[in-house]
């Protein structure tokens, strides 16, 4: 197959289907499509990160703290590490954080994929070479990075932030007393109220590590800060985009107060906890205990429900929550059997607004509706098997009795 070396951290970033364009100055006759990442000999400097501009090390440090990407000095080199499809060449503007801007032709980047194990001792080449011991039907085992991300919930009061195994064993041991994120442009979105750099006001924050979660009640000190500039502390560190723009370069700091609870989630936000070895996400039906289905919901919705106005619940369906909705297998994919999607099985779901909530029984979870441009929503029992999507689409839950 064709081979592309590249230095790290960029070549661990391009598998981990991270980094979306890489920057070269010269490009191939044709486009390659899928091809090999090798990571070159160099290993990471320890100054890195103060010869990259400040915005990528934000996103780096951010995908290394939720451990999408190991720490920088453990990373594979001299190996064949993964493979990518490139499906083009852009010389102009591409949308882009990894993009360089003018003057060079930017590879873009689609379908990543990292090997369970590197293919160590490889001795890498200029420009695209034939590495001969792996084409097309004998690539080694693969997997796509699960890439983690911050979460809050519908309510907007409460915040998921993964984090890497050993900062998660640190908080759970109490070495550490908060949590703090780069300000990436996404996360000004997503943590900060509009046209403001303010930090919106949740109560709660939730760290995770796989399936393991903690959630802490916010303290008040938790918000946006600036980075001073080292120059002159009295001024903020300003960091200097590709396009001629700059920003204050920002943390968003997450102190944590009192541990509210601590357990195994199948997901988290948007918004269910779902444990599995405490009372958290649980509880008393008919004297047993069942599992519980959980959703922070605005005060409007959470009336009409409460109220009998709204007698059924429907959530849009993100691809990286499938394992809310459906029974998974060891690889995250949604098990299908005879065409049909298989639904995670819940007995009640309980609403929260705030301080408020509001529990009944699930009647039927079994209405999973797509998209159909000409129809609008139809359910699946009405589609072929094979025009199935369970990644585009509302599942629907019918809402029975208050339980108490």
């Amino acid at each position: 197959m064709k081979t592309l070396s590249i230095q790290q951290p960029w070549a661990s970033l391009v598998c981990a289907g991270i980094k979306d364009v890489e920057n070269r100055t010269w490009k191939p006759a044709q486009v390659p499509g899928r091809i090999l990442i090798h990571a070159s000999s160099k290993k990471v400097t320890k100054n890195f990160f103060a010869s990259i501009p400040e915005y990528l090390v934000s996103f780096i440090n951010n995908d290394i703290g939720f451990g999408n990407l190991p720490e920088l000095d453990t990373l594979p080199t001299s190996a064949i590490i993964g493979y990518v499809t490139v499906t083009g060449f852009e010389e102009g503007e591409v949308d882009s954080i990894w993009s360089d801007g003018p003057g060079v032709i930017k590879w873009k980047l689609e379908d990543a994929w990292l090997f369970d194990e590197p293919i160590l001792n490889v001795k890498g080449k200029l420009n695209l070479f034939d590495y001969d011991e792996i084409d097309e039907n004998n690539l080694p085992p693969a997997h796509q990075v699960e890439l983690a991300d911050v979460d809050i919930n519908d309510a907007e009061d409460e915040i998921y932030i993964p984090c890497e195994k050993n900062t998660f064993e640190g908080i759970k041991a109490g070495k550490f007393e908060g949590i703090e994120l780069n300000l990436t442009e996404y996360l000004m979105d997503v943590l900060c109220v509009e046209d403001a750099f303010k930090m919106k006001p949740f109560k709660t924050v939730i760290v995770g590590c796989g399936n393991q979660c903690m959630r802490f009640k916010l303290a008040e000190d938790s918000g946006i800060y600036n980075i001073p500039d080292p120059q002159d502390e009295t001024k903020p560190y300003m960091i200097h985009f590709p396009d001629g723009s700059e920003y204050a370069w920002m943390v968003a700091q997450f102190t944590f107060g009192k541990k509210l609870d601590e357990g195994e989630a199948v997901e988290i936000c948007g918004g269910l906890i779902h444990d599995l070895t405490s009372e958290l996400g649980k509880a008393v039906i008919d004297n047993e205990k069942k599992d519980v289905i959980k959703f922070n919901v605005s005060k409007e919705v959470f009336n009409d429900i409460v109220n009998g106005k709204q007698g059924v619940f429907e959530k849009e369906i993100k691809p990286n929550k499938l394992r809310l909705y459906f029974k998974t297998d060891e690889k995250g994919d949604v098990i299908i059997i005879d065409g049909v999607p298989q639904f995670r099985r819940y007995d009640a779901i309980k609403f929260t607004n705030k301080d408020n909530t509001y529990t009944c029984q699930i009647n039927n979870a079994d209405l999973l509706f797509l998209a159909d441009p000409n129809t609008g929503m139809v359910s699946y029992s009405e589609l072929e098997e094979d025009e199935i999507d369970c990644t585009e689409g509302v599942i629907a839950y019918s809402l029975g009795e208050e339980i108490k």
